[in-house]
């Protein structure tokens, strides 16, 4: 039974190393549907459910592989393969719109001041009420673009890169919207597939699993969702594993899909440390 943090360590380096195959599944994912998309846009005038969809999907789905590339966990322990890692994360981060360089700033901010009402970027998600976390749908873009202008810790060489991110995104969306079959079509399915993914995201990556975010003691800042039986494997698959988000605060190299694994294998020691687990269903 582990009693003890050097105890669990033991356990979590078990779970960390090797290649993160499912996260590059997940990438090459999001890649084939969001080219799809971008491939009716470009081709077909007419609006399609499924290419609203598939943005959707993308933008919610491709901030997992962002968040592993952050904390260096699809590589694992490979300093070779680390190059791996990074271009997994410009691409998703590509994606999505925002700046990978500017948005590993932010997150291990976040990480460093979980919760503090000042000095946690991620703090912009507290929401009390369900207007206020209507509102919070809107916010995540636009505080990666406000953070990357206004952090003013970046290195001469991280600033030409997130200079250089951006302008690729501004690139490429201009290059979309010029040579599209219907910009009208376009439009609506980028900024509708966009909002929607990242309402999703903030909701269950960002929000609840940090709600009430008034807590900053390291065991206690983030909250493990189950559900019983058999429905806690389809609940942790369809929220991407971030219901364990907690197990991501404590050990931030383990990749997703071991989220639940490790859990499980630390589980008396968690609860003991005073992790809170809430049962949904």
């Amino acid at each position: 039974m582990v009693a003890t943090e050097q105890q669990a360590q033991k356990i979590v380096i078990s779970h960390i190393g090797g290649f993160a195959w499912p996260t590059a599944l997940l990438l090459t994912t999001c890649l084939g549907i969001y080219g799809g998309c971008l491939g009716h846009l470009l081709t077909n005038p007419h609006f399609s459910w499924w290419a609203l969809a598939g943005i959707a999907f993308c933008s919610y789905a491709a901030y997992t592989v962002v968040h592993d590339a952050v904390h260096g966990a699809i590589t694992g322990m490979s300093i070779r393969s680390r190059w791996i890692n990074e271009w997994a994360g410009y691409v998703a981060s590509h994606m999505l719109g925002v700046s990978f360089i500017g948005h590993r700033r932010g997150h291990l901010k976040h990480h460093r001041a979980t919760n503090h009402p000042t000095d946690d970027p991620d703090m912009t998600f507290s929401a009390h009420t369900l207007p206020a976390l209507v509102a919070v749908w809107f916010k995540g873009i636009p505080k990666e673009w406000v953070f990357a202008v206004t952090f003013k810790h970046f290195t001469a060489a991280e600033k030409r890169i997130v200079v250089l991110e951006y302008v690729a995104i501004l690139v490429t969306r201009a290059l979309l919207l010029i040579f599209c079959a219907d910009l009208g079509v376009t439009l609506a399915t980028l900024l509708v597939g966009h909002m929607v993914g990242n309402a999703v995201l903030t909701t269950f990556f960002a929000w609840i699993v940090h709600h009430p975010h008034n807590e900053q003691e390291r065991m206690k800042t983030t909250t493990v969702y189950q559900a019983r039986g058999g429905l806690d494997t389809v609940m942790t698959l369809l929220w991407g594993f971030q219901n364990y988000h907690a197990i991501h605060h404590l050990y931030p190299k383990v990749p997703f899909f071991r989220y639940r694994r490790l859990y499980r294998a630390l589980e008396s020691y968690l609860l003991a440390s005073g992790v809170p687990v809430k049962q949904v269903i």
